[in-house]
């Protein structure tokens, strides 16, 4: 139990530390109705608006593009052999469909925590439910001299693998006539 709990807050740990944050997915300029490449993957935005409110983007990974995040940092930090092994095999059993990356910016502290977001995954056909997670709460990240917008940002392990497409689709609690955004992961 001790060593579970070690390798889960490992992953937790590992999936903020890992890279940068794709410049893409932090840019408002996002339109209903446009593609985006972030993390080298394909995105739709099918609902959704980035406007004065905030902005609201997701990116994704595949486990493949994740197990190369761990064994560039493993190599870069010089991690033991046993460590590389146990972490790529936390990613599996719990990532081994890919992380969704959500990045978004609101004008109050309580509207940029992520306990007021949902995410719902949705397969191929945009009709049979993958995952459903209300999100845990996240205080949001203080302001920059340069902006008024409070901003968070998280990943959601994706359990099983997944092919082809999947819709993302992701509720703001707070979001009035701009509550709901999805996405379409093109693999």
């Amino acid at each position: 139990m001790k060593k579970t709990i070690t390798i889960l807050l490992s992953i937790v740990l590992t999936t903020f530390a890992f890279g940068q944050i794709d410049d893409n997915l932090m840019k408002a300029n996002w339109k209903p109705g446009k593609e985006k490449i972030i993390y080298g993957n394909t995105i739709f935005r099918h609902e959704g608006k980035n406007d004065i409110g905030g902005m609201l983007n997701v990116g994704f990974q595949t486990f493949a593009q994740v197990k190369a995040d761990i064994e560039q940092r493993a190599d870069k930090e010089m991690w033991t052999p046993e460590k590389k092994k146990e972490t790529i095999e936390s990613y599996e059993k719990f990532a081994g469909g890919g992380m969704i990356h959500l990045y978004l910016t609101r004008l109050t502290i309580d509207a940029a925590n992520t306990d007021m977001f949902t995410l719902i995954v949705k397969d191929t056909t945009d009709s049979n439910e993958i995952l459903r997670k209300d999100l845990k709460r996240d205080i949001p990240n203080t302001p920059s001299s340069e902006s008024s917008y409070w901003w968070n940002y998280t990943s959601i392990p994706i359990r099983d693998k997944i092919n082809g497409r999947i819709y993302i689709y992701i509720i703001d609690k707070l979001g009035g006539d701009n509550n709901k955004f999805k996405f379409e992961i093109k693999l």
